[in-house]
């Protein structure tokens, strides 16, 4: 049963929100596929460690892995993880040319738990090239709605950078905001959860995304 409620939410989720025009006559939307994994120890007490590995987007061709370690701490339904990690970067003419940008993250969760009724609220703040000289704050949030026996949560989700490099030939040193948010549709298996998501993009001329991702934790839904 729970199967045939989930595929039903999914076909749903993919039918209502299918690539549209939108934001400035650009026509359809760009489709990713995030692969994350993450850890956690329990170490004493409320304290812990964590970690997570991220392929941003396997669609892409030259993915860049972002990995990520750090204290963990943790309550009666919430937890939040400070972290420090790097992006991988391979030269696009010499891929043996190999650099690795900075990344400060703080992650959090908030569970049903936290809130006694079925909401969960999830988050990541990062500072992207925090060492360098073009530091791009990142920003995701979503809120979702637990259903009965965690069949599926169905909530929104905003995913942002700021200060992105976009320049132009007028001004080669231009920055641009960039801003999505849309409905979120999540799908949690044990320790896996596949997780759809239509974006709509603000910016003049951007395209809305269509985001699939795939998270496994150690640990579980919810703990």
């Amino acid at each position: 049963m729970k199967k045939a409620i989930s595929g039903a939410l999914c076909a749903l989720f993919l039918g209502m929100f299918s690539p549209q025009v939108h934001a400035g006559n650009v026509t359809g939307a760009t489709k990713g596929v995030r692969l994350l994994s993450h850890f956690h120890k329990k170490v004493e007490g409320n304290l812990g460690v964590g970690g997570w590995l991220v392929m941003p987007d396997i669609v892409k061709a030259g993915t860049t892995p972002l990995f990520l370690v750090g204290p963990r701490y943790s309550g009666k339904g919430y937890w939040a993880e400070f972290m420090l990690g790097g992006v991988i970067n391979k030269g696009m003419e010499d891929p043996a040319f190999v650099t690795t940008k900075i990344v400060q993250s703080t992650r959090f969760q908030m569970t049903p738990k936290f809130f006694d009724a079925p909401i969960n609220v999830w988050g990541d703040l990062e500072f992207i090239d925090v060492t360098g000289e073009n530091m791009i704050p990142y920003l995701f949030l979503q809120v979702n709605y637990v259903l009965d026996d965690k069949v599926a949560l169905i909530g929104i989700e905003t995913e942002n950078l700021f200060n992105k490099p976009a320049p132009t030939a007028e001004d080669p040193e231009a920055k641009a905001n960039d801003i999505g948010i849309g409905p979120q549709l999540v799908l949690p298996f044990d320790g896996l959860n596949v997780i759809m998501a239509y974006q709509f993009h603000t910016a003049e001329n951007a395209l809305d995304q269509v985001w699939v991702r795939l998270m496994y934790n150690f640990g579980g839904f919810g703990k």
